[in-house]
């Protein structure tokens, strides 16, 4: 922190011997100028109006733009900083590029001096990020640090137009860019584009821009809007603005002031400019914290006042000696007319939104609705009293977490030696969020991960069944090992979508069915009676995956109601199946036939009644689950899924059920399905519903307490290796409501592994800490990963059983608290 605070109070102007002279300096680092490049575009249109549905009118920048050379200035310029070990395809183009964004004061040697290895800034930022064996992987990437129009070493209006200079937006910025790494640097694929703060707002630019270009995007505390969808930032830019144009230079000259010397400009402005900045980057309580003498070098005062102190103003003084007072109007302008908000559904390139929790300038909730709103957008956040000077950070900040890590894996940023091929049908999974009514939404407003295949298959009763299903692989084996991903209740089968890319890369066939009347399986089964069995589902399944597809043995994974599913399919099928996964199972306990409310007791648990509807509907229409389920609301939805509950008033408070605790792709895929599904096809939304509860039925009626032949008592009759998989905070199992059992782990998952291992088929059981009853999407790469060790080893790595009981019932000591954050270096904005 010292090196920075210093340097951003003493730095004085530098120059390489071929740089224009200008007002102000070309790198905010000076010791690394020498190592920065610049590169010119002839004829480059600033300021113009760009349309993303033609881009061959903004090559050269867009159409109504205002060249430099035009008003007498040499052509617009940027400048880089690239290190790295390029990879090269048949063309000669660079095909492995990171690309990491400048902040809104700082440029490609600040970003270097933070995040390259070695450098001073590593631990302001929690650690080096760039460099050998680092995150950004210097033996394996080609990494370029870019300035951005406006900034420091490109063209900005200080170098000698003022305010004659063409007011410039981020597309701007990012096309002046990309013609520099197409162009100059031959790069022809950017793996990842980043960047900090204003940095990070880019990065949602370029994947805009260049969808084939840039693979994905990586914003960290950026913002998608500032012109009022972002009013806090608005308000930020809007009063700092107001600070520059109150300095009695700026209003005697109106703005054109570059004949007087320095010491003669606007300077107080900037002064009040930085302080107004200042103010709320970091969290209130923390400035407050730090104590007058800290705080008072940000103070604006228009007149030296020795009561605040000797040190009052003194940061704003060296940064009024830094920083032109047009420069940064031009830069708080930028963000008045910046807002993609409605273009981010079109976002192509995989996207994740970093930022910070607690930032007050750009608010978190409008990171989150940009990571909702793009297709396949993830959001991963953490809170610091640092709040927006956090984002440097960040990276390492989140290093542990499991959306980050499964993001940067998925993209190829974190090696991953054991994929053997590419999974080339995969597309980022998508949902109409304002379907169609009179479309099927199953079929036409959501996309799956996978093409989906249609077969027409029967079950023993001789009931015809239209089944959809996603059938990959990418190998070349004639009979690969193979894995069957049966879904839960309310789920699909494209809700497994990573993990069935995971296992395909891996050289697993994968093969996953909807059941009949859910998913893709739904619409063409709709006019079918609205009663089938588990036996119906197997028996569907087996002429599908067995006859049809000819896969006479395969792995089965289960979750929830697939996990009981499947493991009644291997007392069924017993030769068809290799093993099982079981994540999240129901199966593992029994009910009672009958349910009381009040002075009545429901059958709701009766196996007589699995095909007489009519009986099904006196049993279960009394709780009113079937008609619950439509009313539920978006919010509803979303409060629910994400454990949340509310008051009629409108608070917020935790919930102990629900579906995810982190909010990565494939569980804001899943919770948009089924807030769309609200507007959709209103029979397929029924049908939904329906099932909803019927498969409540499916469940319990297999386990009946009384019944000799139940699931439950048949278990030890499996042979096959088993891979059970719980989260520690698993909200559904046991299911406490129907039969009074309320440990899962001392009545669920203990006594599994008892039986099973008493009859020489001990399972492999592992508990996920922190995660609940969505396993593959809470910590999708672990277990993903975990399922892939299980079917090449029959191993991961299993628990005793005190160490299940400890991690589900919370036994063991506390956690340390956190350690202390470290300031932000003085003079850093935004």
């Amino acid at each position: 922190m010292r090196w920075l605070a210093s340097l951003t109070l003493t730095l004085t102007m530098a120059f390489t011997v071929n740089a224009q002279q200008s007002l102000t300096a070309r790198s905010v680092v000076a010791a690394q100028d020498k190592l920065k490049q610049s590169y010119s575009v002839k004829n480059f249109r600033i300021g113009g109006k760009y349309d993303l549905a033609n881009p061959s009118s903004w090559e050269n920048g867009a159409e109504g733009g205002t060249t430099l050379e035009s008003l007498g200035a040499p052509p617009a310029t940027t400048a880089y900083m690239a290190l790295g070990t390029p990879k090269r395809n048949a063309k000669g183009e660079i095909v492995n590029a990171i690309v990491i964004n400048s902040y809104y004061s700082g440029d490609a040697t600040t970003m270097y001096t933070n995040w390259v290895a070695g450098q001073a800034g590593n631990a302001f930022s929690g650690g080096a990020l760039v460099g050998p064996g680092l995150l950004f992987d210097t033996n394996r990437f080609y990494v370029v640090f870019v300035d951005a129009l406006g900034l420091w070493g490109a063209s900005k209006p200080s170098d000698g137009l003022g305010r004659k200079f063409p007011v410039y937006s981020y597309y701007d910025m990012v096309q002046l860019n990309y013609r520099l790494l197409r162009d100059h640097l031959n790069i022809g694929q950017v793996v990842l584009a980043t960047g900090a703060s204003m940095g990070g707002t880019q990065s949602y630019y370029w994947g805009l821009m260049h969808p084939g270009f840039v693979k994905a995007v990586m914003p960290i505390g950026g913002a998608s809007a500032t012109d009022g969808e972002g009013p806090v930032a608005a308000w930020t830019f809007q009063l700092a603005k107001a600070a520059l144009e109150s300095d009695p230079v700026w209003i005697e000259t109106k703005g054109d002031y570059y004949k007087l010397p320095k010491e003669k400009h606007p300077n107080k402005g900037v002064e009040f400019h930085w302080s107004v900045l200042s103010l709320t980057g970091y969290q209130l309580n923390y400035r407050q914290s730090l104590g007058w003498e800290a705080v008072s070098k940000e103070v604006f005062t228009w007149n030296s006042d020795l009561r605040m102190g000797k040190e009052a103003g003194n940061n704003l003084k060296g940064l009024a000696a830094q920083f032109d007072a047009v420069d940064l109007w031009y830069r708080d302008t930028v963000g008045e007319i910046h807002n993609v908000n409605k273009l981010l559904p079109g976002m192509k390139a995989r996207t994740l939104v970093m930022h910070i929790d607690n930032d007050q300038w750009l608010i978190s909730d409008k990171a989150r609705a940009a990571a909702n709103a793009i297709p396949g957008g993830q959001y991963v956040g953490f809170s610091s009293p640092m709040a927006h000077y956090a984002v440097f950070k960040a990276p390492n900040e989140m290093k542990s977490d499991p959306t980050f890590n499964s993001f940067m894996r998925d993209i190829g940023v974190v090696q991953d030696k054991s994929i053997v091929c590419e999974a080339k049908n995969y597309r980022s999974p998508k949902i109409n969020m304002n379907p169609n009514p009179a479309k099927s939404f199953w079929k036409d407003e959501m996309v799956s991960p996978f093409p989906v295949k249609y077969a027409k298959v029967k079950d023993k009763r001789g009931v015809e069944w239209e089944i959809g299903y996603m059938d990959e692989y990418c190998g070349k084996s004639a009979n690969p090992p193979t894995l069957v991903v049966v879904h839960g209740k309310g789920a699909f089968g494209a809700h497994y979508g990573y993990l069935i890319k995971f296992a395909v890369e891996r050289g697993y066939r994968v093969i996953a069915p909807d059941m009949p009347q859910w998913g893709t399986s739904g619409p063409g089964n709709i006019d079918k009676p609205m009663t089938r069995t588990l036996d119906d589902v197997r028996d569907a399944f087996h002429n599908l995956i067995v006859d049809k597809l000819g896969v006479r043995k395969a792995f089965y994974h289960g979750h929830s109601l697939g996990g009981q599913t499947v493991i009644g399919y291997a007392m069924r099928y017993p030769d068809a199946v290799q093993g099982l996964i079981l994540e999240g199972p129901a199966g593992l306990e029994e009910y009672p036939k009958f349910l009381a409310m009040g002075d009545k007791e429901y059958p709701i648990c009766d196996k007589s009644i699995a095909y007489d509807l009519k009986r099904w509907h006196a049993a279960y229409d009394p709780m009113g689950l079937v008609e619950g389920e439509i009313k539920r609301t978006p919010q509803g939805v979303e409060d629910f899924f994400y454990f949340k509950k509310r008051d009629a008033n409108g608070n917020v408070t935790p919930s102990a059920a629900g579906y995810f605790f982190n909010d990565t792709e494939y569980a804001r895929l899943h919770t948009n399905q089924r807030i769309a599904m609200i507007t959709g096809n209103k029979r397929e939304f029924e049908q939904w519903a329906f099932m909803f509860t019927y498969d409540l039925y499916s469940i319990c009626s297999e386990n009946d307490k009384a019944d000799p032949n139940s699931i439950y008592k048949r278990l030890p009759t499996i042979k096959v290796p088993i891979f059970l998989a719980f989260g520690a905070k698993e909200p559904f199992i046991p299911g406490t409501g129907l039969n009074g059992v309320t440990d899962l782990a001392k009545n669920i998952t203990i006594p599994f592994k008892e039986r099973m291992t008493a009859v020489g088929n001990p399972p492999q059981i592992k508990v996920y800490p922190g995660v609940g009853h969505f396993i593959h999407t809470d910590v999708p790469y672990e277990f993903a990963k975990d399922t892939v060790d299980f079917m090449k080893t029959r191993h991961v790595d299993a628990a005793s059983a005190d160490v299940i009981d400890a991690l589900i019932n919370n036994v063991g000591p506390a956690t340390a608290a956190p350690a202390a954050a470290a300031g932000k270096p003085s003079g850093l904005a935004k």
